[in-house]
């Protein structure tokens, strides 16, 4: 049998170094699988969030600037227009100026709409967005026109990054606008026009009366007069 050899000092440094090299893999493939975890239930709870979110906008038919419904953007120019005009309404904003594209007159709409104060503390999100109660940025129902609290300024301004960076622009979009050709915005339905008319409720029927038996004759009785002695103790 053959005596092992004894390694150098060169073999067991390089030998440490190939150990600490696979350490820290290691440790890197580690931290990797740990924050693609953490990622992945992050898009979960986010997901959630965001399908909740979407569900109670949908019921209550609140659209954010740029939606024709809940959740659905414009598609189209005329889209587009329609519904930054309809926002600039209920925001109490000046309608399409002279000169302005829809581009412009989205972004000046976008201004108005992330510094709108009204609902500033108001928690829409039901605490559990990290946005919750900022209030700006409202929510619009097209049908009647009313603003409800949104997401705020710091999610569309802080979080997305304003209006160059979350805004989609429409091809076409820098087109400066013809006011003599813009169409009349559809009517609002007001919040009382909505309601069902309340009818007064008819009073309720009286209880019929309850039938009692008359009697079929008078009976007259004849008392002797001696009978009043005894009705006061026999003393007359």
């Amino acid at each position: 049998m053959q005596p092992l050899e004894q390694a150098t000092p060169e073999q067991l440094a390089k030998r440490k170094s190939n150990l600490e090299r696979k350490q820290r893999q290691r440790a890197r493939e580690k931290a990797r699988s740990h924050q693609a975890i953490q990622e992945h239930l992050e898009r979960v709870r986010g997901d959630k969030v965001n399908a909740e979110g979407l569900a109670r906008r949908t019921k209550r038919n609140q659209c954010t600037f740029g939606e024709t419904s809940p959740g659905v953007d414009a598609r189209t120019l005329n889209e587009a227009l329609e519904v930054a005009r309809e926002m600039a309404r209920a925001l109490n904003v000046l309608d399409v100026e002279e000169g302005e594209s829809l581009l412009d007159f989205e972004r000046r709409i976008f201004v108005a709409w992330v510094n709108y104060d009204k609902f500033v503390g108001r928690d829409d999100a039901g605490g559990r967005s990290p946005f919750a109660g900022g209030g700006h940025a409202p929510y619009l129902n097209r049908e009647t026109g009313e603003l409800s609290p949104g997401l705020g300024k710091d999610y569309w301004v802080e979080h997305c990054g304003g209006f160059d960076a979350c805004w989609k622009q429409l091809p076409g979009a820098k087109k400066t606008l013809d006011l003599a050709t813009l169409p009349k915005l559809k009517k609002i339905k007001r919040t009382e026009d909505s309601k069902p008319e309340l009818k007064a409720a008819p009073a309720p029927a009286q209880p019929a009366p309850i039938p009692q038996q008359q009697p079929d004759a008078i009976n007259f009785a004849w008392i002797p007069p001696n009978a009043q002695r005894y009705l006061h103790g026999g003393k007359l």
